[in-house]
C-alpha cells in the first residue's frame, strides 16, 4: 500500500477517493468498489495521473461516460481515473474536442453551427473519447468515418498524433481497444449543411433510438453479425423478458439487458451466456459483445 500512498500525496489527499462504488459511475448502474479513485478535469491532470500509477506500477482503468461497461462486483484492483477534460474548440468544419466531452453535447452543438456528420450521435450517451476507442455508431454510419486526427498518451509517456488511418477504425473497434495508449484530444472533421436537413436527420435518429429501453442499461450488449442483427437473433429464440434476478433481457429490444434496479455484474454475465448459447443453438452463430467486461474471465 505505500505505492497508494505516495500516488494519493501527489494527487492530494482531497481528489482521491478510496474504495469509490463504481455503480455511480456507469451508466448500467452496476459496479463493485475500486480502490482508489481520481476524476481528471483537465488534459493535464490526466496525463499527470496516468504517467505516475503508470511509474509507481499502480494497475489503472479509464472511464468516461459510463456507458458500454460492466464491472463486477469484486470491482477494480488499483485506480480508476475519470475523463472530465471537457474543453472543445470549432475552427470552420473541424472541432477539436477533449476526450471527456460528451458525445451528445457536440452532436447538438455541431447542429446549432451548421454542421453536419454528427447527427447520428445525439442519442448515444457517453465522451468522445470512449466513442473513438469503440468507434461508436448507429445504423450505417460511425465516428470513424469523421475522425481526423487523434492525439495520444502512447505507452511510453509521449504525446503522439494519430490520423485516421492510424487509428485503424472497424465495426465497432479501432486500434484503442488492443493498446494503452490514452486519447487526449479528437479532431472531427465535419462540413457545412441546411439547418432545416440537419434537424431531420437527428429526428430520424431519435424516432429510431425510442425502440429502445428507459431503463438503465449499458447499451448494446453484442455487436451485430453480418446481414443480421443481434437484436433479432434473440428474440426469434424467444428471449425477450428473459429475467436473472434482477437483470432482464428487455422487453422492447432483446440486445439491451436491464437493470430492475438491484441488479449484480454476475446476473448480467449469466444472461449474456444464456443469450450466445440459445443464439448458436438455433442459427449456429456466434454473438460477440460490443460492452466491455472488467474484473471476468474470459465468458
Amino acid at each position: 500500500m505505500a505505492d497508494y500512498k505516495d500516488l494519493i500525496k501527489i494527487l492530494g489527499e482531497d481528489r482521491v477517493k478510496r474504495n469509490e462504488p463504481m455503480a455511480k459511475h456507469t451508466t448500467f448502474g452496476i459496479g463493485g468498489p475500486t480502490d482508489l479513485f481520481y476524476e481528471a478535469k483537465t488534459r493535464e491532470e490526466l496525463v499527470g495521473a496516468v504517467k505516475l500509477v503508470r511509474k509507481l506500477k499502480i494497475p489503472y482503468f479509464i472511464v468516461g461516460g459510463g456507458s458500454n461497461l460492466l464491472i463486477s462486483h469484486r470491482g477494480i484492483r488499483g485506480m480508476a481515473i475519470e475523463i472530465r477534460n471537457t474543453e472543445y474548440e470549432i475552427r470552420d468544419t473541424k472541432i477539436f474536442a477533449d476526450a471527456g466531452v460528451s458525445l451528445r453535447k457536440l452532436a447538438q452543438t455541431a447542429a446549432k453551427k451548421s454542421l453536419s456528420g454528427l447527427e447520428f450521435a445525439v442519442g448515444i450517451p457517453g465522451t468522445v473519447g470512449g466513442a473513438v476507442w469503440g468507434n461508436a455508431g448507429a445504423d450505417k454510419e460511425w465516428i470513424g468515418n469523421i475522425v481526423e486526427e487523434v492525439k495520444v498518451l502512447t505507452t511510453k509517456n509521449k504525446i503522439k498524433k494519430l490520423s485516421q488511418t492510424d487509428c485503424r477504425f472497424r465495426y465497432r473497434t479501432s486500434r484503442f481497444k488492443k493498446n494503452k495508449e490514452i486519447i487526449l484530444q479528437v479532431v472531427l472533421k465535419l462540413k457545412k449543411d441546411d439547418p432545416e436537413k440537419i434537424r431531420e436527420k437527428i429526428g430520424e435518429f431519435l424516432v429510431k433510438r425510442k425502440n429502445q429501453p428507459k431503463e438503465k442499461s449499458a447499451g448494446s450488449i453484442f455487436k451485430n453479425p453480418e446481414d443480421k442483427t443481434a437484436g433479432w437473433l434473440i428474440d426469434q429464440c424467444g428471449l425477450k423478458g428473459k429475467k436473472i434476478g434482477n437483470a432482464q433481457i428487455s422487453p422492447k429490444h432483446a440486445n439491451f439487458i436491464v437493470n430492475l434496479g438491484k441488479a449484480e455484474a454476475d446476473d448480467v454475465v449469466q444472461l449474456i451466456k444464456f443469450a450466445k448459447r440459445e443464439v448458436f443453438k438455433k442459427f449456429g452463430i456466434k454473438l460477440e459483445e460490443e460492452i466491455s467486461l472488467i474484473g471476468f474471465g474470459k465468458i
